[in-house]
């Protein structure tokens, strides 16, 4: 009760000290409950964010011909949304193009090989869009028949390679690095940029035909912040390392 008339008599004896104090306090009660909101609201999307392993093995070709008889007219790509296979190959293949497809920023893919032309079109997808590809692969490999590769430096993309006998094996592609997003921000003298969180897709698979339906491979998808940083960082390595490479490959038309 005492409180409340000290209240009542600093309203009434000073009235600009007292708006004053309740702007502020009304001010610091905003920030607070804002912040408690955007603490849960990230709290909910972490949640949410993939960690996965997709799996590929004899058993993900059983109802590939299914898939053809059922594709719409029209459509160049056969559904696998409603498959029953749990192995099936369209379907896990459709997981890593729903990750390329939410890139906002940046996709940099090291891939020993790559023929995929399902793949190939969600990186397309993602140029129309304006994110940034960068691609590293093997020196052999980038002009193998059926390369992917060669199609999508013809179209812009930047291609690096090692001048080396050793192969360059890896296969991983980080989306929308945090390193690579601040870099793109500074390149493009932005002050912010659209929230987004990085994606790494990593395992034994290739990228091709017989990788993805026809190999026993694995295949990572995560969303964990550490490990998404520590292949961006191996990437902007090799990026780097293989500096000199670039202008040998087929640039684009």
């Amino acid at each position: 009760m005492l409180n409340t008339q000290l209240i009542m008599e600093q309203i009434r004896y000073h009235p600009i000290v007292a708006t004053i104090s309740i702007a502020v306090g009304t001010v610091l009660a905003s920030e607070v409950i804002w912040k408690m909101v955007q603490y849960f609201r990230s709290k909910r999307e972490k949640a949410n964010r993939v960690h996965e392993v997709v799996v590929f093995n004899e058993l993900g070709e059983i109802c590939a011909a299914q898939h053809l008889w059922n594709t719409r007219p029209g459509s160049q790509e056969p559904e696998a949304a409603h498959c029953r296979n749990t192995h099936c190959t369209l379907r896990n293949v459709g997981k890593i193009a729903e990750q390329i497809d939410r890139a906002v920023y940046s996709i940099d893919l090291a891939i020993y090989t790559f023929t995929s032309f399902s793949l190939a079109d969600a990186l397309k997808r993602a140029l129309q869009r304006d994110v940034s590809i960068r691609i590293i692969s093997d020196g052999e490999m980038v002009f193998s028949s059926g390369s992917q590769i060669t199609v999508l430096a013809r179209l812009g993309v930047p291609v690096r390679v090692p001048i080396t006998t050793y192969m360059m094996h890896n296969k991983f592609c980080i989306i929308d690095g945090v390193e690579r997003v601040e870099e793109i921000r500074q390149l493009r003298k932005r002050k912010w940029m659209r929230p987004c969180y990085s994606i790494a897709v990593s395992g034994s698979v290739n990228w091709t035909r017989q990788g993805l339906g026809g190999n026993w491979e694995n295949c990572i998808i995560t969303a964990d912040e550490k490990l998404t940083a520590m292949f961006q960082a191996e990437f902007n390595r090799m990026w780097k390392a293989f500096e000199k490479t670039e202008e040998s490959l087929i640039q684009p038309k």
